[in-house]
């Protein structure tokens, strides 16, 4: 028994020297062209996943999934996330591959993920991915909308597609669509 538990001693002291020795002599692969390995993928979208259900804030969407909050959460993705996750006009990213982990583009694969979960990652961002945290620049309400618009992405009011559409074509036509033109004239007095 007593030559079991030194042999485990040992065991663990060559692995702990190996990740040490690993790490410090810079041999473990940190570029973000370098795609991240079966089990450090897998482990860490556990964590990430585990984490953030445990501290996702509880309920629904408060935001309503109408026109005008789909409107306000189109232009805020467009604004904000097309980039990377891809858009009204490039559904693919150019940067999709260009980041380590590769970024999600969540408008081809929308995420199963209960809006909670979303808007928790939105909100805090995750570490070393790319993902920044949108706190204290975006609201809590321009964040549930554009969840709301997101997880409505594939099946979009018409009125909404097309303003998201026109938006995504660039910024000479932005200026003039905005959620708020749909709404109708005031008369001159």
């Amino acid at each position: 028994m007593k030559g079991f538990i030194l042999g485990v001693i040992v065991a663990l002291a060559v692995l702990f020297g190996v990740f040490y020795l690993t790490m410090s002599q810079g041999w473990f692969p940190i570029g973000a062209d370098n795609p991240p390995g079966k089990m450090e993928r897998k482990y860490a979208n556990m964590a990430m996943d585990e984490y953030v259900d445990k501290h996702m804030p509880d309920g629904n969407n408060p935001m309503d999934a109408n026109s005008s909050n789909l409107m306000e959460g189109a232009m805020t993705y467009e604004k904000h996330c097309a980039l990377c996750h891809g858009g009204g006009k490039d559904r693919t990213s150019p940067l999709a591959q260009k980041f380590s982990p590769p970024v999600p583009q969540i408008l081809q694969h929308i995420p199963h993920d209960p809006d909670a979960h979303l808007f928790w990652v939105v909100k805090h961002g995750i570490r070393m991915t790319g993902m920044p945290s949108w706190d204290g620049i975006l609201s809590d309400d321009d964040i549930w909308k554009t969840v709301a618009f997101v997880k409505h992405s594939n099946n979009l009011p018409p009125d909404v597609q097309a303003m998201w559409q026109q938006a995504a074509q660039g910024p000479s036509t932005t200026n003039e669509i905005t959620p708020q033109a749909n709404k109708p004239a005031q008369k001159k007095k």
